[in-house]
């Protein structure tokens, strides 16, 4: 075993611990590996500093007092926007792409844009993949099988996605204090918090009892350090969703799915290689790997249509 796998091995492991319970203690995942403690810490602050762990985050989840919006934009000039939505209160999260779609918004409100409007609409709850702990090769080995033995009549929905609209839940004011301290990182200490924001205790114990109700607490794995992989986001339309789900789920790598409309988004981190060429030889468009997937899974029309963008950079507001 070399030493990547061996550290993709113990990274993965942590990853499992702390995607069952989020706020597991370090003695807790020493004792499950079986390692002492000082080895356990050791190694969630490496998989941490390496950018092979991040999270538990928290993002709330569909319900009518959450309503998000969600647009993705064709735009003659996406950079000036960008820059201009940059002091719009209403816009939560935005980037620029290379492609068609061009510009993402996450707006609390719904926006009219001058720009072409792709895709719009409420969006529903997040689910995040459970990335097997195997190599990139295998997952596209597996894929492409799960392709090739795609049968439409033995397809059964599993309504893996959820939405809340229509529902609403409740939260006061100290629940959203306490929703952005944990939002970035669950695993904060609590008496800090007790003392810094005025909130009791109780009230912080009841909001993490009740967190999986209110949001989705999203762990993210990667099996290389995420700034050797690159962002994209998928837009696909298909009569088969939890297939593409659980097709897209073989990946190393967390997958972030959620609705848009009639459209399924897929929010992943990459190998450069699995989408262009990333050395001289063009004539291997074999190696382009999910390229060649989505055009299997077009020709053998489970996709009704797609497209993809690399997401260049963004801007996220804390509200």
């Amino acid at each position: 075993m070399t030493s990547s796998e061996k550290g993709r091995k113990e990274y993965w492991n942590i990853f499992e611990l702390l995607n069952r319970e989020p706020r597991i203690y370090i003695k807790t995942i020493a004792s499950k590996l079986k390692i002492d403690s000082n080895t356990a810490s050791k190694w969630m602050k490496e998989a941490y500093e390496e950018g092979r762990i991040y999270g538990p985050h928290l993002r709330k989840r569909s319900h009518e007092n959450f309503k998000e919006y969600i647009y993705f934009l064709s735009c003659k000039n996406q950079r000036k926007l960008f820059l201009e939505l940059i002091e719009d209160e209403r816009i939560v999260y935005h980037a620029v792409m290379t492609g068609i779609p061009n510009l993402w918004v996450i707006s609390k409100e719904e926006i009219d844009f001058e720009d072409e409007v792709v895709v719009k609409g409420r969006r529903s709850d997040f689910h995040v993949s459970f990335p097997p702990n195997h190599s990139w090769d295998t997952a596209i080995r597996k894929m492409k099988k799960l392709v090739e033995d795609f049968n439409p009549e033995d397809y059964q929905p599993k309504g893996i996605i959820k939405n809340h609209w229509g529902e609403v839940i409740e939260w006061d004011a100290q629940d959203e204090t306490l929703f952005r301290v944990f939002k970035y990182n669950a695993r904060h200490k609590l008496s800090p918090i007790m003392r810094e924001h005025h909130v009791p205790g109780k009230k912080i114990y009841e909001f993490l009892k009740r967190l999986p109700k209110c949001c989705s607490i999203i762990t993210y794995y990667f099996p290389e350090p995420i700034k050797t992989l690159e962002p994209y986001l998928f837009i696909m339309e298909t009569d088969y969703e939890d297939f593409i789900i659980e097709l897209f789920s073989e990946l190393p790598t967390s997958c972030l799915f959620f609705k848009v409309a009639d459209k399924l988004v897929l929010y992943v981190f990459l190998k450069k290689e699995f989408l262009k060429f990333t050395g001289t030889d063009t004539n291997a468009f074999d190696k382009l790997h999910l390229n060649i997937l989505i055009m299997n899974l077009l020709e053998k029309e489970i996709l009704k249509s797609e497209a993809y963008a690399a997401v260049e950079y963004y801007w996220g507001k804390d509200i």
